[in-house]
């Protein structure tokens, strides 16, 4: 009679159990990959999501920026070519009047007409300049940024240096002076010197300052400018995110610069920003 081999069955239940713990590794483990890359897919498309609303909004400000620019360079047109045109007709007019010489109150209004008129020229002739400074168009940021500071600091109220040099490591170096045709892309210019004329502002009405310092420095393919004034200071993390400080932000961040303040009570306000410029050219 042949023997036959036989499983015994206490073996049964345990492959069983077996089997079932694997699967339930299996499964488990399996669900943790699916959780996983579920949530990086999540993360990715918010990611996505989140850019695209990035540059959605900062071509948004963009466009407002572009906006806004040219309806200064319109209004300042208007200004020179209509309103300052006939007013400095007027003047002429005026001027050109004979008088009855006995009757000194007539004289006396013409000259204050006179008077009256030239200041409403020079008004004009400032607002236009402040919408859009010819000196930017023709020359480029540096000349007009000397202008403007040169102007602030014939006002006597406040004193201004401007400054431009070569940097090399950190130090000055080369001529002190950059050529006058030396010019950077001119979305970079423009924005740079509405942000200058923000801080000048700024320090008139708010910082309480004596003197102001402005200087662009070259280094390789940085340009570097630094605003800073004597005034009255303040604690960086008091600096409210006002319309002028947004519009410094929003300026320089859209020409992919980079910004920082540094200011403590009494101790002034200062402004660094640097501007990666892609290639400088000459006119």
């Amino acid at each position: 009679m042949d023997s036959q081999t036989t499983t015994p069955t206490t073996d049964l239940p345990l492959t069983l159990l077996l089997s079932g713990v694997v699967g339930m590794l299996v499964l488990a483990v399996s669900l943790v990959i699916f959780f996983i890359v579920y949530q990086r897919r999540i993360q990715e498309q918010q990611r996505l999501r989140q850019e695209e609303e990035k540059k959605h909004q900062k071509e948004l400000l963009k466009a407002a920026i572009d906006v806004q620019e040219e309806e200064r360079s319109r209004i300042a047109a208007d200004l020179h070519d209509e309103i300052g045109s006939k007013l400095s007709a007027v003047r002429l007019f005026i001027g050109q009047l004979t008088l009855d010489e006995q009757r000194k109150e007539n004289v006396e209004l013409r000259n204050d007409s006179l008077d009256i008129l030239g200041n409403i020229l020079n008004s004009a002739r400032r607002i236009t300049h402040d919408l859009f400074p010819p000196e930017l168009q023709k020359f480029g940021l540096f000349a007009a940024a000397e202008d403007l500071c040169e102007r602030i600091d014939r006002g006597g109220k406040i004193s201004v240096t401007s400054k431009v040099a070569v940097l090399e490591n950190g130090a000055e170096s080369g001529p002190l002076e950059l050529p006058a045709s030396v010019r950077v892309p001119k979305k970079t210019e423009l924005a740079l010197y509405r942000v200058l004329q923000e801080m000048i502002n700024n320090t008139i009405k708010h910082a309480n300052a004596q003197n102001i310092l402005v200087a662009f420095h070259r280094r390789d393919n940085q340009l570097l400018f630094t605003y800073q004034d004597d005034g009255t200071g303040i604690e960086t993390k008091d600096l409210k995110p006002g319309l002028g400080l947004k519009n410094i932000e929003t300026r320089v961040t859209l020409v992919g610069g980079k910004f920082e303040f540094i200011s403590a009570p009494g101790q002034g306000l200062k402004l660094n920003v640097s501007v990666p410029i892609s290639h400088w050219k000459e006119d």
